[in-house]
């Protein structure tokens, strides 16, 4: 039977409605009995703690880490961008167990992935996935030695999870947006019959702005964080309807035995064999984030890759 796995990214931590929109999902995959990955970042988990009602329900779903300053500067792909590969593990050790401050991007006390730790005790947090699908070899086996066991960020395979250095490789995603068009439905129908696992990746944030929150960050850290635009109140239902309507759909799906929304993650038998092709179209993958939108080329990160993957 194919698998879908529904993941969302909780990361807007400056406008309050992520947190409403996050509650009416929660709610609604709750009426529908479906079981998903919420991506956590350590500032949203610092801000969850003032949210029981929504803590208890995602204590239902598997928790993973999302970074702990997201878009802040410097972003993961900057602060590895070290000649170094040990200088940029041991960095992204400090800035994942740490607060980062949101206007300066210094590291200033205990938080990132011990503070989403913290909040879902005895929960552990295996799995995680880098901004933008935007990882840093370094950066994950740092991650990797504060208990990651699944990475959901990487486009080293497309149809099942592998392992390599015992880290599970989750599928990459066939989607991040979900509007309920033509398109969208077509890349699930082929997601879901051409791959073994299909990874949707949404975010809550989406549903309600009209631009991406962290849009203040891309020319470098604002002065102050400011909100952006809601979406008109009809087109937030419109957006949830059809959310809903998928929720539905794959609900049926599964009842009559044609599809399994699984969330259980378990680590992968299948060892990983990967290309100089491969490694190269992985690195390209992961650098397309920072060049769009923050407009940074890193120099070390290739070399980087090539280190992890011995190529």
């Amino acid at each position: 039977m194919r698998k879908l796995l529904l993941t969302f990214d909780i990361e807007d931590f400056i406008n309050p409605d992520e947190l409403s929109a996050l509650n009416i999902i929660l709610d609604l995959l709750q009426e529908y009995e479906l079981k998903a990955v919420f991506f956590i970042s350590g500032h949203m988990a610092e801000k969850l703690s003032n949210f029981p009602k929504i803590l208890e329900l995602l204590t239902k779903h598997e928790v993973g880490f999302h970074s702990s300053g997201h878009s802040v500067r410097p972003i993961i792909h900057e602060y590895t961008d070290v000649g170094s590969y040990e200088k940029a593990y041991s960095t992204s050790l400090e800035r994942e167990t740490s607060h980062i401050n949101p206007l300066t991007g210094k590291v200033e006390h205990e938080g990132g992935i011990l503070a989403l730790q913290e909040l879902f005790k005895p929960k552990r947090i295996r799995a995680y996935r880098a901004p933008g699908m935007s990882w840093s070899p370094p950066n994950l086996e740092a991650l990797s030695k504060l208990g990651i066991e699944f990475d959901f960020s990487s486009s080293i395979t497309t149809s099942e999870p592998a392992e390599y250095k015992g880290i599970t490789f989750y599928p990459y995603t066939f989607n991040q947006t979900w509007l309920g068009g033509w398109n969208d439905y077509q890349n699930l129908s082929y997601a879901v019959l051409k791959r073994k696992i299909a990874i949707l990746d949404l975010h809550p944030t989406f549903y309600m702005h009209q631009r991406m929150w962290d849009s203040i960050y891309y020319e470098g850290n604002p002065t102050k964080l400011q909100k952006v635009p809601l979406r008109p109140a009809k087109e937030i239902r419109v957006m949830f309807q059809k959310f809903e309507l998928l929720l539905k759909q794959i609900t049926t799906l599964q009842s009559v035995g044609l599809l399994e929304i699984d969330s259980n993650l378990t680590a992968s038998s299948k060892e990983l064999t990967i290309t100089k092709e491969q490694v190269q179209q992985c690195y390209e993958t992961s650098v397309r984030w920072p060049l769009k939108y923050f407009k940074y080329a890193p120099r070390f990160i290739h070399n980087h890759f090539k280190e992890f993957f011995n190529a």
